[in-house]
């Protein structure tokens, strides 16, 4: 496997969504989101993160029978992480002016 070392100084990305890095193990994602965006209801076929750098969003998660949290909604602040099966059908809305960098896993088998 080639070496595949990256420096990226996520304070000269500008886009409101630009894909940061990928291989055949992961993809991140930073969005810049404004009060009300976001990413309608989706599903990967992996694990995935969200790390909030600056301001807030709200996930909600579509599960059935496997409550996650109260209602299944995470409200996530600045330096806020949350890891899940991103398997389970879910969106993101922004609370303020958000940056947001996204890590998705490879596909499950």
């Amino acid at each position: 496997m080639q070496n595949q070392t990256q420096v990226v100084n996520l304070n000269f990305l500008n886009d409101r969504k630009e894909v940061v890095t990928s291989n055949e193990k992961y993809k991140c994602v930073y969005f810049n989101f404004e009060v009300g965006d976001g990413l309608a209801k989706h599903r990967h076929e992996g694990y995935a993160t969200v790390l909030v750098l600056k301001g807030a969003v709200k996930m909600t998660f579509e599960t059935e029978n496997v409550p996650l949290a109260d209602e299944n909604i995470f409200e996530l602040s600045e330096n806020m992480m949350l890891s899940f099966d991103a398997r389970v059908v879910h969106d993101l809305v922004a609370q303020a002016p958000s940056q947001v960098l996204v890590t998705i896993s490879e596909r499950l088998s």
